[in-house]
Parts: C-alpha cells; structure tokens; sequence
C-alpha cells in the first residue's frame, strides 16, 4: 500500500440462500390453497429466515414458482 491511499472494508449479510436446500411444497402448504404463508413456513426454519428472499412479489405468500427460485 502507498501512501495516501486508503483501504476500505465492510461486510453485509447476504440477500440470499446459499446451498442446497429441499422444500416439501405440499407438506408445507397446510391449507391446501397452493401458496406458503409465513405461518405455514414456520415449520422450516431456514425457509423462515429467508422468507423474504423467496418473497419476490412480497405479498407474504411462496408459490411454487417463487419457492424453486429460491431453492436454484
């Protein structure tokens, strides 16, 4: 490093999920109504620390189209 220059350095928590999760859909989905709200996502606890990353509309609810992209 040379005089005068500065170096800067942060960190951040992620926006998303890294790795390689598995999401029972169905088994989640306890009303039967085809969307994940975030109660019926409490029983997976990484899902519900990442909900709102699944959460692309944020209207509260996971479909499936939404809960596969979380889980690429």
């Amino acid at each position: 490093m040379q005089d005068g220059q500065e170096v800067r350095i942060s960190s951040h928590l992620p926006d998303s999920v890294v790795g390689d999760y598995r999401v029972d859909f169905a088994a989640l989905d306890a009303n039967g109504d085809g969307r994940i709200s975030r109660a019926e996502a409490r029983t997976n606890a990484s899902l519900t620390a990442e909900f709102h990353v699944a959460d692309s509309n944020g209207d509260g609810r996971l479909t499936p189209d939404e809960l596969s992209g979380w889980t690429r």
